[in-house]
């Protein structure tokens, strides 16, 4: 038995619905927005990448994976599906800090969708309700970066280029094409992103630059550029900007906290820490400030080298049972639907949880039940896998049950 198929060829049902609409846009009435101009079109490229002018990667911008969903009424229709084997470790943990936010609207805010009933939060009978808690998970992220009050979503224009290459600028076949909307109720942010969802379904596509361009334009970019580090000794200059993004395509925590926090900060542990680099200058370094709404774990290859990422409670246990899983340059999502899990001890003595990973291979929802109370000492000189040692980073003691599945992960 086993939740992953072979190899995945081109001709299955979900690659052959994959969306491939041109880039039309439907823009509100009283909301052309305005074009992107010279100094924003730089400012974005050095923050995301660290260099403008610089060789352009393909995957960054239009090439990017599509947020595609397996085909509706399938036992993970709830669920997004990487379709390029060769997609970036970053990138596939983007899509899966999206995959958590529209679990977080499917399972917790399912009143948004005005869902039947009947109907599974977990199936979705239809493309309709996939492309709405899509568009809810989007317009979350970006007005969450505007901390609640306002937002700038960024949309392509085909065959219209705002900003020529120029000895500041290399064109990428994305930045230069962007349209500025800014909005200030995020029902409007609802509604522009559901008309204009295919968008970020082209896959190949570049869903995931629109949506972390328009984080980023909201939050602002002198904010996002201090939430990746700012000195309080010294002269109090800004270190030198870092990237959101490594152009090798490895993982960092800033833009996953840029999408789930509204904030870029590098730093998972709780509250703020004080570093000295033993020449007088003190760093401070800004983490998790309150209880996160959706969950971070974190294993990277050894539990010492894990300690270093400090990961704090805010993220170990956030409102809602649902966490973006990073084991070294592997991602998924850890989810329930129980918050009871969060609120009384007693139930975290056994429950199950769902995983959900990145690759396309995967064919059936893999149910972990996960048991905090009692112990088979018969397996203690057993290999461990690697998702039972990421979940004891939050259950110490936990034992998990896969359900007669090869672990796979």
């Amino acid at each position: 038995m086993s939740t992953l198929s072979g190899l995945a060829g081109r001709g299955t049902t979900e690659s052959r619905e994959r969306p491939t609409r041109s880039l039309s846009l439907v823009l509100p009435a009283n909301n052309q927005g305005k074009p992107i101009t010279e100094d924003v079109a730089v400012a974005l490229r050095q923050l995301v990448l660290g260099q403008c002018p610089a060789v352009v990667r393909s995957e960054f911008f239009t090439q990017g994976p599509g947020l595609v969903f397996r085909e509706h009424g399938h036992p993970l229709a709830y669920g997004l599906t990487i379709t390029n084997p060769s997609t970036t470790p970053m990138l596939r943990a983007l899509v899966m800090t999206i995959q958590a936010q529209i679990l977080r609207t499917l399972l917790f805010d399912s009143a948004v969708l005005k869902l039947p009933k009947t109907c599974n939060p977990l199936m979705p009978t239809t493309v309709t309700i996939q492309q709405e808690a899509l568009a809810c998970a989007i317009a979350n992220i970006i007005w969450k970066a505007g901390n609640g009050q306002s937002a700038i979503l960024c949309l392509p224009q085909a065959n219209v280029v705002h900003v020529v290459g120029s000895p500041q600028f290399n064109e990428d076949g994305l930045t230069e094409k962007l349209q500025l909307c800014p909005m200030s109720r995020i029902e409007d942010l609802h509604q522009t992103v559901r008309r204009n969802v295919h968008v970020f379904q082209e896959d190949p596509g570049p869903a995931l630059m629109l949506i972390l361009y328009s984080a980023i334009l909201t939050r602002g970019i002198e904010q996002v550029t201090e939430d990746l580090g700012k000195p309080t000794g010294g002269d109090g200059i800004l270190t030198p900007v870092k990237c959101l993004l490594n152009i090798n395509g490895s993982i960092s925590f800033s833009p996953i906290s840029l999408f789930v926090l509204g904030r870029a900060s590098p730093f998972l542990h709780n509250g703020v820490q004080y570093q000295e680099d033993g020449q007088g200058c003190t760093t401070e370094e800004t983490g998790v400030l309150i209880r996160s709404p959706i969950g971070l774990l974190v294993w990277m290859g050894n539990e010492a080298k894990t300690l270093t990422y400090n990961v704090g409670s805010r993220f170990k246990t956030p409102t809602v049972p649902i966490w973006i899983v990073i084991a070294s340059e592997q991602s998924g999502v850890l989810f329930g639907e129980d918050k009871g899990i969060l609120r009384d001890h007693q139930a975290e003595n056994r429950f199950q949880l769902y995983y959900h990973t990145s690759t396309f291979h995967q064919q059936n929802p893999m149910i972990l039940k996960i048991n905090n109370r009692s112990r088979d000492d018969s397996m203690i000189d057993a290999p461990v896998p690697t998702l039972e040692k990421l979940i004891r980073t939050k259950w110490g003691d936990a034992r998990i049950d896969w359900g007669g599945v090869e672990p796979f992960v």
